[in-house]
C-alpha cells in the first residue's frame, strides 16, 4: 500500500456557524427582477424538478453539519488550524448543479452579483462582530480545542512518496 496523499475532512464549528448565519438572516436574500425572471425560467427548463425562483429571497433555517448538504472544498485543512466557518448564497438560478454549464451561464449575470454581495455583506458582517466582541473569538478557539483534542497536532496529508509527477523537467 502505498499513500499518496488526502485531505482532511471540513471540521465543524458551531460558534462561527451560528455567527454567520445570524448575519446571513439579517443580510436576507434577494427577488429576481423580470427580466432575471425570465433568463431563469429559460434556464430551468433544463432542470427535471426545479424550485420556485422565489427561493433567492429566501433564507434557510440554521441546522447543524449533519443537517446540511456536503460537498468537496480546500478549507477541510485549514479547519483543523484555525477556527473556520463558511456560507453558501444563491449565486445560480435555483436549481442548478454545481459545476454545470448552467453554473457559468448565471455566473456573470445580475443573478450571480446580487448573491455575492448577500455573501460579501453576510462575511463582513461576521467579520465585524468577530473583531468587536472578543467573546465570539474565544469561544469559538474553546470548542476549536474541545473538537481537536489536546494531543492533536496537525499534519499535512501529503503521502510517503515523492510526486509521480515532476512539471518542471
Amino acid at each position: 500500500m502505498e499513500i499518496i496523499g488526502g485531505t482532511y475532512d471540513l471540521l465543524y464549528n458551531e460558534v462561527l456557524a451560528k455567527l454567520v448565519n445570524n448575519n446571513l438572516q439579517s443580510v436576507g436574500g434577494y427577488t429576481l427582477t423580470d427580466a432575471e425572471k425570465e433568463f431563469a425560467a429559460k434556464i430551468q427548463q433544463t432542470f427535471s424538478s426545479p424550485p420556485a425562483l422565489s427561493t433567492t429571497a429566501e433564507i434557510e433555517k440554521f441546522g447543524t453539519k449533519e443537517e446540511q448538504a456536503s460537498g468537496s472544498t480546500d478549507v477541510g485543512d485549514v479547519s483543523w488550524v484555525v477556527p473556520t466557518a463558511g456560507l453558501s448564497t444563491a449565486t445560480w438560478v435555483p436549481g442548478t448543479a454545481a459545476h454545470s454549464w448552467q453554473a457559468v451561464a448565471a455566473g456573470g449575470t445580475t443573478i450571480g452579483t446580487k448573491g455575492m454581495l448577500v455573501a460579501a455583506k453576510t462575511m463582513a458582517g461576521s467579520m465585524i462582530d468577530a473583531f468587536t466582541d472578543p467573546k465570539i473569538t474565544e469561544e469559538a478557539w474553546a470548542e476549536f480545542k474541545k473538537r481537536v483534542g489536546d494531543k492533536f497536532v496537525y499534519e499535512p496529508l501529503l503521502g510517503d512518496r515523492k510526486p509521480a509527477l515532476d512539471y518542471r523537467k
